[in-house]
């Protein structure tokens, strides 16, 4: 039934082009007819008449369009950028212990804010305080023996003079001088640091700022390698990181820090979307870029004053620049969109219009800024460029004849 159909169809279509060929065929011969007929009753002065207007159209079809005709402008641009920013610290502590000890007091509660200087914990001391006072009487001793062995010297010189001893005795008197003044140095030393293991049982914070969760609470016995007891955060000041493109760097800053931090302006959004009234300060920028990013970090420093920025939080950066960069500008009504998209018409030095396909900005007042595509002073259709095509010839009305 299927193949019936389809031989029906077929036969159908070719019936219908046979046809069809047949009446242009006769159309063909009718106009070759009428050709003939107009040529052998006409005169040659009608024939001239009809090659007179034809030529008379096609000058009309090649004659001048008048516009309005401008040149591309040079507009500051104040750019604005957003980047995604993260509050980190100026400064952090991981405490740790110095000397081995039992936690006799924790001075702190968690999550308070501390200064520098502030007890954080006290270890049981006793054990250092009597090392102290163990290598304080070395050094008593070792001062003593010293004592005795210049003045054991001393009278051996003298008396090496008169025969009264001998030169060896004379060398064993300085020997033991010498090695009492190295015992005295050796006690001071283990004097300073049994001072110093009794000032670690006194840890205080080393910053000031806000203190986190104690790991270790009173009675707990800690040593060096314990690890971290509690972690301290500095809150203000506080900087604010994020990464600018290079493009960005270049063309608002021409990669230089001095330009930066005089002519950046640097505000936050909170993570509620809120602005946040401090203003920032360019503290300094990474040394080298990423790589597969092609940014560049920089730090942002803010007094958090009221303590609303917190370590680690996310927030939104907007960077702009207070001097502007110049940019080439034109009219809005010189901008025209198709599929291919944004563009204008060119007018070169013989009034030739050409298309040129542009990358658009942004719109500041009366211009529009143009990122790629043209060039400061270039001549472009300002009005009615809808009404031009490609070779056509134009003419500003100034210039109209």
């Amino acid at each position: 039934m299927i193949a019936k159909k389809g031989r029906d169809v077929y036969f159908f279509i070719c019936n219908y082009l046979q046809c069809f060929s047949f009446a242009f065929s006769r159309l063909f011969d009718i106009m070759v007819l009428m050709y003939n007929e107009i040529k052998n009753k006409f005169s040659m002065p009608l024939l001239a008449l009809l090659v007179g207007a034809s030529v008379h159209v096609g000058n009309a079809a090649q004659e001048q369009l008048t516009l309005p005709i401008g040149e591309v402008q040079e507009v500051p641009e104040f750019l604005v950028r957003t980047y995604p920013g993260r509050v980190v610290s100026v400064a952090q502590v991981n405490v740790i212990p110095q000397v081995s000890g039992e936690i006799i007091d924790v001075g702190f509660e968690n999550g308070a804010t501390v200064k520098k200087g502030d007890l954080l914990y006290a270890l049981d001391h006793t054990k250092y305080e009597a090392a102290v006072k163990n290598a304080e009487a070395k050094v008593t001793s070792c001062k003593v023996e010293l004592s005795y062995a210049e003045s054991s010297y001393a009278r051996h010189k003298k008396l090496v003079a008169t025969r009264a001893v001998s030169l060896d005795a004379v060398d064993n008197a300085l020997s033991a001088r010498d090695g009492a003044s190295a015992k005295l140095l050796a006690a001071e030393a283990d004097l300073i640091v049994a001072k110093d293991n009794l000032r670690h049982c006194r840890i205080t914070a080393p910053i000031s700022g806000q203190i986190g969760t104690t790991l270790f609470t009173e009675g707990n016995y800690v040593t060096p390698n314990s690890g971290i007891l509690v972690s301290l955060v500095q809150t203000s000041p506080l900087r604010v990181s994020f990464s600018i493109s290079n493009r960005d760097y270049l063309t608002m800053f021409n990669s230089s820090l001095e330009n930066l931090e005089k002519h950046a302006l640097v505000t936050l959004n909170l993570s509620d979307g809120r602005p946040y009234a401090e203003k920032g300060q360019i503290e300094y920028v990474e040394n080298v870029a990423d790589e597969r990013s092609d940014t560049v970090r920089v730090y942002v420093k803010f007094k958090n004053a009221k303590g609303l920025l917190k370590i680690g939080s996310s927030v939104s950066v907007t960077l702009s620049s207070n001097t502007g960069v110049l940019m080439p500008a034109i009219p809005p009504t010189s901008l025209l969109q198709d599929i291919q998209g944004p563009y204008v018409w060119v007018i070169d030095d013989a009034g030739i219009a050409s298309r040129r396909t542009i990358a658009r900005g942004n719109l500041l007042g009366d211009w529009l800024i143009v990122e790629k595509g043209l060039k400061p002073g270039e001549r472009i259709v300002i009005q009615g460029p809808h009404k031009v095509r490609k070779g056509m010839k134009v003419v500003s009305p100034s210039k109209k004849n």
